[in-house]
């Protein structure tokens, strides 16, 4: 696929924003919502892996794109409770993107968490850009979470985790203690460690009864997952 026919694809298809709950552990209230960004795009011709993939080396179309997207999603939240935006490192760069994501950002500041998530550059150039960008949010004084912790092949930093209010522990850590108990006391560990610098722990891919009991046995602040799929608001 061409550069022409990928931009072609990606501003004709349909968007719409998924708002998916975050429960406090102990009592189900719902904390907040991650506004997660879906389009209908015929899987056949191209996955969704394949075009942020692809959208990496398209950054003024990702950019652009991003800009209506997060317009969207909070213009049409109406719900109780903090608002958790995926960001890019990447569309964050250059002077006049950080000019208009600070005057955008800004506006939300206290009923908004970005969760800085991984981008697509080399390593190298990705561990600058993200800390370069959790910086830029420190100096804003806008809150952030550290998206997808122990994800396979995620960039650990602790400059990134120290900066963030919130840990947001990756669902593949729940899926590999139902194949080994052994992990419990590592993620027990994690939570203690996270509650001792006062941050908030939310652990993702809570998808059973087990998984939920297991969350509130060892004391996590906060869980999101499908077993409240039910719960999730789609616009």
């Amino acid at each position: 696929m061409n550069k022409f026919e990928f931009k072609k694809l990606i501003l004709n298809a349909k968007y719409y924003t998924k708002y998916e709950p975050v429960f406090c552990t102990k009592t189900l209230d719902i904390f907040g919502y991650e506004a997660l960004s879906k389009f209908d795009i015929n899987e056949k011709l191209i996955s969704t892996e394949e075009i942020f993939r692809q959208l990496h080396s398209h950054n003024e179309l990702f950019y652009n794109l991003e800009k209506i997207n997060k317009k969207r999603q909070i213009d049409s939240f109406n719900l109780k409770g903090k608002l958790f935006l995926n960001f890019d490192a990447d569309i964050v760069y250059t002077d006049e993107q950080q000019k208009y994501w600070a005057e955008f950002l800004l506006k939300y500041k206290e009923n908004i968490v970005i969760e800085i998530t991984e981008n697509g550059s080399d390593d190298e150039k990705s561990a600058l850009v993200m800390r370069s960008f959790a910086s830029w949010l420190e100096q804003l004084g806008i809150e952030m979470a550290l998206d997808d912790f122990a994800q396979e092949g995620s960039m650990f930093s602790f400059y990134i985790l120290n900066q963030s209010k919130y840990v947001k522990i990756d669902k593949s850590f729940l899926r590999m203690i139902e194949n080994n108990k052994n992990y419990i006391p590592y993620l027990e560990g994690l939570l203690k460690t996270i509650k001792l610098n006062k941050q908030f722990s939310i652990i993702e891919g809570v998808e059973t009864k087990e998984d939920y009991d297991l969350c509130k046995q060892i004391n996590a602040d906060f869980i999101q997952g499908y077993y409240f799929k039910d719960q999730a608001v789609i616009i």
